[in-house]
């Protein structure tokens, strides 16, 4: 009995206060209609940042005349480069780049956001010994940064005034 009055005063304190869970939801839906314009319309990133979309209830227009903003994939860049080298002179971490640049226009093709790079960089060890579970690690790595890219782009598109504002 007294942990349920215990729970019930936390409850209403909480309430009270005027505490809330934060908002997980990064792209608001009344931005109406999204359509992504990129060379290659079948690479991880757009399928990634479709699926996003997707997820956050932002439809994906079929065509430029449907959508309320043009999200215009100019130019994607993957990099591996060493990022240090052991005692032996061999590889031992690699640092992998990503940068996505693009720009977004309203259905009047009117620029909303100037060409912007996003990007991401990661290192990680590479072990000789065990190159399969490097190669592994190395996939990981790459679907996370993308997964960050897309982020980046959504926050981009979080900013942008919903049609009813503009």
């Amino acid at each position: 009995m007294k942990y349920r009055v215990l729970l019930l005063i936390i409850t209403l304190i909480i309430s009270g206060c005027g505490w809330q869970l934060r908002d997980s939801q990064i792209v608001a839906s009344s931005i109406g209609a999204v359509y992504l314009s990129s060379s290659s319309t079948t690479t991880a990133l757009t399928k990634e940042l479709r699926r996003a979309l997707s997820t956050y209830g932002v439809p994906n227009a079929a065509t430029k005349a449907e959508s309320n903003y043009i999200v215009v994939i100019v130019d994607f860049r993957q990099n591996t480069r060493i990022a240090s080298i052991n005692s032996s002179g061999r590889v031992a971490e690699y640092q992998l780049n990503e940068d996505v640049d693009f720009y977004i226009t309203d259905a009047d093709d009117k620029q909303v956001l100037s060409l912007t790079t996003a990007s991401v960089e990661r290192v990680y060890e590479f072990r000789e010994e065990d190159i399969l579970a490097s190669s592994n690690e190395e996939q990981r790595i790459l679907t996370e940064m993308r997964s960050e890219i897309v982020r980046q782009i959504l926050n981009r598109l979080r900013a942008l005034p919903t049609p009813i504002d503009a």
